[in-house]
């Protein structure tokens, strides 16, 4: 069963709609954010990826991607973010995951209720034991945040096309998360 809102207090997670897209483009546009998520000056999303992704949202199908949105009151949300899960690994149980929130709101735990919000639905809903993510091994301000989520390093692995880059690998098992979940 497809379950098309999460939420937790003032933060939840739905799928994207079309008047969504102007944030989503403004989110990629981020030159700080790509740096931070891409791992290197002037990275840029590929305008291929963009038109597969309007594509996808204008035929209400886009599997794995949620906006984050906090919901002031019944007729007033505000899409904060994005956060998405891929490379389901049926066999193992497990997803990658990556999240984007646009800057102004940074440091705000939204980030975090989230990833929470991903995470229970990842493990609950679709029956995953293991999420995992890569972080730039620089950007402390995501591996703080991947860390209060529960999510350990595993592994670090050199970037194959700019070797002086190195991701961090980090996961999170469904029974840590059950054990320090709310």
């Amino acid at each position: 069963m497809a379950v098309s809102c999460q939420s937790i207090g003032k933060v939840y997670l739905r799928p994207p709609k079309m008047t969504d897209l102007v944030y989503y483009q403004k989110w990629w546009k981020d030159s700080l954010a790509n740096y931070l998520d891409l791992g290197r000056m002037n990275a840029r999303i590929s305008t291929q990826a963009i038109t597969d992704f309007k594509k996808q949202v204008k035929n209400r199908y886009v599997p794995g991607w949620f906006t984050i949105v906090l919901w002031e009151d019944f007729f007033d949300e505000v899409p904060v973010g994005y956060i998405r899960y891929r490379q389901i690994e049926w066999k193992k149980r497990r997803a990658e995951i990556a999240v984007r929130l646009g800057q102004e709101h940074w440091g705000q735990e939204i980030g975090q209720a989230a990833v929470g919000e991903l995470l229970a639905y990842l493990f609950f809903e679709k029956g995953l034991e293991e999420a995992w993510l890569k972080v730039a091994s620089f950007n402390q301000r995501a591996i703080r945040l991947y860390e209060k989520c529960g999510f350990i390093e595993t592994d670090r692995i050199m970037d194959e096309e700019h070797p002086e880059l190195t991701w961090k690998v980090m996961s999170i098992h469904k029974t840590k998360f059950a054990r320090i979940s709310p």
